[in-house]
């Protein structure tokens, strides 16, 4: 498996490529805006894209899908508790830099275990409430992509609509108890680990009782 990731748009979205050595088979994980650059990596790999994947629905993380979804033929798989997020009346300050925005409908409905498998790689939803009510974690083997529930040392707001802290936190306690260590890829900012996370990220630790 390999992993590639791209900063996109005005906040610093990490989008993912993810994609199967052997077969060149792919997923975008998060296309949040600049489609051209994602659509050069994807052809300088040569890669065939089968999946576009949401951790959430936030504008930030959603501005590149059309285009993505249009290039490539991908199925689009976004958390079914955040399809109401889709809509540009639901971009609210930010309405103004979806100019180009086009809503597109999910082929799959994504939920706790929904699972996609791209080459010889599964990708598993986890649902992880608390950014959004469908703010999930994906995970592919020994990776999770936290989209906004889980940063490195810090967690995702809670105080937009639909956000829930308490929520959040029992989200954190959830992911703190997987057995092993993760690689942790969130929607913003650097990489970790679950073990660095489980011991330094106070989010994690209240949502342990530390």
């Amino acid at each position: 498996m390999k992993v590639m990731q791209l900063t996109v748009g005005v906040v610093g979205t990490n989008c993912y490529i993810v994609y199967d050595e052997a077969t060149r088979e792919a997923a975008v994980i998060d296309p949040g805006d600049n489609a051209k650059s994602i659509l050069h990596a994807v052809a300088e790999e040569k890669l065939t894209v089968r999946y576009v994947l949401l951790t959430h629905a936030h504008f930030d993380h959603i501005l590149a899908v059309h285009d993505v979804l249009e290039a490539t033929g991908a199925q689009f798989v976004c958390p079914e508790a955040d399809t109401w997020l889709l809509s540009r009346d639901n971009m609210g300050q930010f309405r103004s830099l979806a100019r180009s925005y086009v809503q597109d409908t999910p082929d799959i409905l994504a939920g706790e275990g929904t699972a996609v498998t791209f080459g010889g790689l599964t990708a598993t939803y986890m649902s992880t409430p608390g950014h959004t009510p469908g703010s999930s974690v994906i995970k592919i083997g020994d990776c999770l992509f936290t989209g906004d529930t889980l940063f490195r040392h810090e967690c995702g707001r809670c105080d937009l609509e639909g956000g829930d802290f308490s929520a959040m936190l029992r989200s954190l306690k959830r992911l703190s108890e997987l057995e092993g260590d993760y690689k942790v890829l969130p929607g913003h900012e650097g990489i970790s680990t679950l073990d660095e996370e489980r011991a330094a990220n106070p989010y994690m630790l209240q949502a342990r009782g530390r």
